[in-house]
């Protein structure tokens, strides 16, 4: 099976509707082709309104917008395997206790070069404004979400 025809049966169609056999090709074609495996996913992701583009990555969106009906809170999902924090624009692998986090400068699956931290900027930015303990101060709303740097 080539990519075309599998863009065609899975992306485009329903596998669901396919003979068993042509379902084993597509599958199959799915695990052995990460071309086609990341369009799925992009296509799955951009049907739930997600905007893939605006990520480094097909994974990154993925991970940045995961959200488990079982657990509001990601530190208690198994699954939140990648963390997005959008207010310092990094990511990070979550490990031992829940809060404690690697952050990572690379998609772990395809390896794209994820984007520098912005959380030395955005305590720099803050102290340049008055706030030397933006843990314990009430800062300015737009520094709460990534408002601050986007609308920068």
């Amino acid at each position: 099976m080539n990519c075309s025809e599998f863009k065609k049966y899975w992306i485009e169609g329903n596998i669901n509707d396919l003979d068993s056999d042509l379902q084993k090709k597509t599958l199959d074609h799915f695990h052995s082709c990460k071309a086609c495996s990341d369009a799925t996913l992009a296509a799955t992701l951009e049907a739930r309104g997600v905007d893939v583009a605006s990520y480094p990555c097909v994974h990154m969106a993925q991970y940045a917008e995961f959200h488990c009906d079982q657990h509001p809170d990601p530190k208690d999902c198994h699954d939140a395997t990648i963390k997005y924090d959008e207010i310092f624009d990094e990511y990070s692998i979550p490990h031992g206790d829940g809060v404690s986090q690697l952050t990572i400068s690379n998609c772990p699956w395809c390896g794209t070069k994820l984007p520098e931290s912005k959380r030395d900027l955005w305590f720099d930015t803050l102290e340049s404004i008055g706030y030397d303990d933006p843990w314990d101060q009430e800062i300015p709303e737009e520094y709460k979400s990534k408002s601050w740097r986007v609308h920068s």
